[in-house]
This record gives C-alpha cells, sequence and structure tokens, in this order.
C-alpha cells in the first residue's frame, strides 16, 4: 500500500525533511498501477529519480523547450544560463551532419568539415554560460562558429522538422552580441601600387612548374578555391552555339585571351565566368591531379616563403585580382568577374562585352608590367 507520508531525500542545511502529501483513498490502486507502467514500485523511487532528473525521459524537442525557456519565475538560474538538458546538441550525430551538408546542400567536402568542426569544437561554449568566452574570439573565428551554429539549426529542421533551435541559435547570438565587429564592410583599404607589384612579381617569379601553374591561375582567374577546383574538374563543352549543359564553355580570343563561362552558384556565392591568359588556362587544365590537399596547402605555404609575407594567400590573390581590374575597368565590370554582380550585368556581359572586358583585362596587368 501506499503511504501518505512520503520521505523525500533533500538536503538542507546537513537535515532530512519529510513532505506530505494527499490523496483519497480509492485512488491509490491507480496510482501504484501507473507507478508500475512506468517500472516503480513506490512514489519515494519515483520522486528520487526525478530529483536526480532520470525521469520524465527529455526528447530532443522538450530539451530545446526548456533550453530556450529563458523566464526566470523562482529566482534560480535559467535553463539556458545554467546549461542543462543539453542532449540535443551533445548528442547531434556529425557524421549525419556532414552528409546532410555534402549531399542535400551540395557544400564543398571542406566546406562541410569546417562546419562539422567548429560545431564539435564550441558547441559546450555556445550553449551554456560560457558563450561569453566567445567574445574573446578573433571575428573570422566568431563568424565561423556562429555559421556553423545556424547550419546546425538548419540541419535540426531538416531532421526533426522543427524550428526552435534555429530561433535558439538567432536568440543566443543576439543575447551576447556576438556579431558585433564581425563584418569588415564598412572599412576602408588603402591598397599601394608599389606593394601590390612587388607581390605579383615575386610571384610571377615563382616558374613554370605546378605550384607556379596553380598560383598564376588563381591570381589571373580571381576564383576562390572551391571554384578553381570546379573549374579543373569540369570538362569543357565543345558546342558555342549557346548550349546550357553544365559543362565548361570556352572562347579563345585572337588576344591570348580565354573566357571561361562556368555559372556556379552555391548559396550567396555565385560565379559567372571568368578571363585567363590563355596559355595559364591550359597548363592548368593540363595538370594531372588537383586537390585542396596537397596541391592549395603547397601553394599557400611556398607563395608565403617566395614572398615572405604571412599576408599572401589564396585569399589575397583574390583581392589582388580585383583590385588590378579596378585600375582599368568599371566596379561593376569587375564585380562581374569577382561573382559579385547581379545576374542581369553578368548576362550583359557575357553575350556582348567580351571583348572589350578582354581587352581592358589585358590592360589591367599591362599596367603592373606583366604582359599577356
Amino acid at each position: 500500500m501506499l503511504q501518505e507520508t512520503l520521505n523525500k531525500s533533500l538536503l538542507d542545511k546537513g537535515k532530512w525533511k519529510t513532505i506530505g502529501i494527499r490523496i483519497r483513498e480509492n485512488e491509490i490502486p491507480i496510482l501504484n498501477q501507473r507507478l508500475k507502467m512506468f517500472g516503480y514500485n513506490s512514489l519515494g523511487e519515483l520522486i528520487n529519480d526525478f530529483r536526480k532528473g532520470r525521469f520524465p525521459a527529455l526528447s530532443e524537442d522538450k530539451q530545446i523547450d526548456a533550453l530556450s525557456d529563458n523566464e526566470d519565475k523562482s529566482g534560480l538560474k535559467s535553463l539556458i544560463e545554467g546549461g542543462h538538458n543539453r542532449d540535443f546538441y551533445e548528442k547531434a550525430n556529425t557524421e549525419d551532419m556532414y552528409e546532410y551538408y555534402y549531399n542535400i546542400r551540395k557544400f564543398h567536402k571542406n566546406t562541410c568539415r569546417d562546419l562539422v568542426s567548429y560545431f564539435k569544437r564550441f558547441r559546450d561554449q555556445f550553449f551554456t554560460n560560457r558563450v561569453d568566452e566567445l567574445r574573446n574570439q578573433t571575428p573570422r573565428v566568431r563568424s565561423r562558429i556562429i555559421d556553423s551554429m545556424r547550419k546546425f539549426g538548419a540541419y535540426y529542421v531538416y531532421k526533426y522538422n522543427n524550428e526552435q533551435c534555429i530561433d535558439l541559435v538567432e536568440k543566443i547570438i543576439r543575447r551576447n552580441n556576438l556579431s558585433s565587429g564581425m563584418t569588415e564592410h564598412g572599412k576602408l583599404y588603402i591598397v599601394d601600387d608599389s606593394y601590390l607589384e612587388q607581390r605579383i612579381k615575386s610571384l610571377m617569379s615563382i616558374g613554370e612548374g605546378e605550384i607556379g601553374t596553380i598560383v598564376k591561375f588563381g591570381l589571373f582567374s580571381g576564383l576562390r578555391e572551391d571554384e578553381m577546383l570546379y573549374v579543373h574538374k569540369r570538362a569543357i563543352c565543345s558546342d558555342l552555339s549557346g548550349c546550357a549543359c553544365n559543362k565548361l564553355h570556352v572562347i579563345h580570343k585572337p588576344n591570348g585571351i580565354t573566357v571561361i563561362l562556368i555559372q556556379w552558384h552555391r548559396g550567396n556565392k555565385k560565379c559567372y565566368f571568368t578571363i585567363v591568359p590563355t596559355s595559364v588556362f591550359k597548363d592548368f587544365k593540363a595538370l594531372d591531379e588537383f586537390e585542396y590537399r596537397p596541391h592549395i596547402t603547397s601553394a599557400h605555404q611556398y607563395m608565403k616563403v617566395k614572398t615572405k609575407d604571412d599576408k599572401i594567400t589564396f585569399m589575397w590573390l583574390r583581392k589582388a585580382h580585383y583590385n588590378v581590374m579596378c585600375r582599368v575597368m568599371k566596379p561593376f565590370e569587375a564585380n562581374v568577374l569577382a561573382g559579385r554582380a547581379k545576374s542581369v550585368d553578368a548576362k550583359h556581359y557575357a553575350m556582348y562585352e567580351l571583348n572589350e572586358m578582354s581587352e581592358k583585362y589585358a590592360n589591367a596587368w599591362n599596367k603592373f608590367e606583366v604582359l599577356i
């Protein structure tokens, strides 16, 4: 029989306390039956597990509900501050996340790897009261962390059809001001022509080997790393009459310039077409292999050694390309090559202004004593 008085194990200043409950006598058999349904022989066992957080077992959705409920009604720390019920992110299947990013979202495998890596590394700080520690990270690292958490929210929607995780991530970002100072769009930069010219000359002197070809193609094309990988792997279409296939469409101009129509879009990143010297393009496509590791990573290190400048990376090559183009081209023309223009502008130049753009391209490099 269930006793009317329940002994609960609560320590208060080293003393035991007794908590009494009242229940109708005819309801005791029903309560005993329900206790057995959940595997308990007495109400004391149930209360003991409830106190230790073993019962009831929270589903992932309920854990997010609890974690995002930050109203302090009892004077105790809220769950989002106290860091309890964290299974929904601690036990997330990161291998399944990678497959979602790669197969569903169509991200590059390096992007998928980075998203999962940043999530695993910083999730315990992001979802607990240690979130303040993230503000000590550099803007670049904070940007990666925020992106990985937002992508995790999108994965949760895909996996469980629940948008509360996305809302929770955004709430944490806003409340802790994690995005403050990340963007550098409002800053002004002055690029000295002599500095740019010296670094370009150093890079051009690397030679005609494999690394030299990779560096020159990156500098002359202004493409992102994943776009270079894409161009190398894609076959060239022989139909130049307006084909709409997903192969590369290449036009060799008489002035030694090649126009490569790429048309590869990934979210906000767009790559319409690029212009490169014909000889550089042919050497690049002739490479037997081209992967992020070891080719791009090796080129990264070699460029720094050659120029004795740690700032010289593939990202710098893209920035240098844009600066060179802006010396001759109009800003929106340079933005077309950089993949930052409207698709209407890109289509216009791809259809009607390729000859003029190829001439401006050659003139821009000639200003830095690089003959095409």
